[in-house]
């Protein structure tokens, strides 16, 4: 079957434009090699590297630097912040922030993320990494307060404590 003239421009059209996206990949995968890793110095400390962000309405962009986002949150409230907080990242990871912070895949949608190379594999998915101050404003906002979310999690942790012991009891038959 012969190709016809439209359909073979079609395919040059794609091609070329394949061609260039793979040059772009490469030349910002040369980038990300040359410049130093995201997890120097022991956490997430590229501040002025550029970023994709995804806002809420799901357009990209690039993040303003931390001390301009520094001043529009107050962070002088570290009565708000838990033990485990206090010398932690800015960022945490989708697991985390739903096991910390009692937030269901949903909310974790509209916020904010980075998205870094897998460190386990870099074949893997990319990691999504969550701003930990917007995610634990809106687990306040959701369970009530630091004191809520306290409670939530030992309430899931007694449930789930509870749900082990029966199982481990259903073992033997």
């Amino acid at each position: 079957m012969a190709l016809t003239e439209e359909q073979r421009k079609r395919i040059e059209a794609h091609r070329k434009r394949a061609l260039e996206i793979r040059k772009k990949k490469e030349a910002e995968k040369i980038e990300e090699n040359t410049s130093s890793s995201v997890f120097d110095e022991g956490g997430f400390v590229q501040e002025n590297k550029k970023r994709k962000i995804e806002d809420n309405g799901g357009k990209k962009s690039t993040p303003q630097t931390k001390q301009s986002t520094n001043t529009t949150d107050n962070d002088s409230d570290t009565e708000s912040h838990e033990d485990f907080e206090l010398n932690a990242s800015q960022y945490i990871s989708q697991t985390d922030a739903q096991r910390l912070y009692c937030v269901p895949k949903g909310t974790l949608d509209v916020c904010a993320y980075i998205e870094k190379d897998n460190p386990h594999n870099k074949g893997f998915a990319k990691m999504k990494l969550y701003f930990r101050k917007e995610v634990r404003k809106r687990a306040h906002k959701r369970f009530g307060g630091k004191q809520g979310l306290i409670l939530e999690r030992e309430k899931r942790r007694k449930k789930r404590s509870a749900k082990d012991l029966e199982e481990s009891k259903n073992i033997f038959g």
